[in-house]
């Protein structure tokens, strides 16, 4: 019996590692992308004095698209949970190289990846990418 992790990464893997992320700092746009070395992703956890961060969305739960509106307000109750935790986060998105979509997301500076799950399964994400200093970007799978 296939156990779900492995479910998920059949269903959206490669969805998920070709598509394009991007994050928005007050010094300019990062481009990344899964399993490619980004040195200015380095620079800016240096520059928040952390090694670690997690680019998530509450965009379409469980991979299943959902109204615009949908998308727009739990982004917003993301981005209020971000604030109460009280960690550095930068506005990003996700997006697939053809066009086919695109979510909004945040960068969060020093989260824990107990925390980075936890706040992942709250909104029913399949993975969120997590990001270490000197390693290239990766798929943390939660289901």
């Amino acid at each position: 019996m296939l156990n779900k992790i492995f479910v998920s990464e059949i269903a959206y893997g490669e969805t998920y590692q070709n598509a394009e992320y991007q994050v928005t700092t007050p010094d300019g746009q990062i481009d990344f992308k899964i399993g490619e070395q980004n040195q200015n992703l380095d620079q800016l956890l240096d520059a928040n004095g952390v090694d670690v961060a997690c680019l998530i969305t509450a965009c379409n739960p469980l991979g299943q698209q959902v109204a615009v509106e949908v998308n727009l307000t739990a982004n917003h109750s993301l981005e209020l949970a971000i604030q109460a935790m009280g960690l550095p986060y930068y506005p990003g998105h996700g997006n697939d190289p053809k066009g086919a979509w695109k979510e909004g997301s945040y960068l969060m500076m020093g989260i824990d990846p107990v925390k980075a799950r936890q706040l992942g399964d709250l909104y029913q994400q399949n993975a969120v990418v997590w990001i270490s200093k000197d390693a290239p970007p990766e798929l943390m799978w939660l289901r």
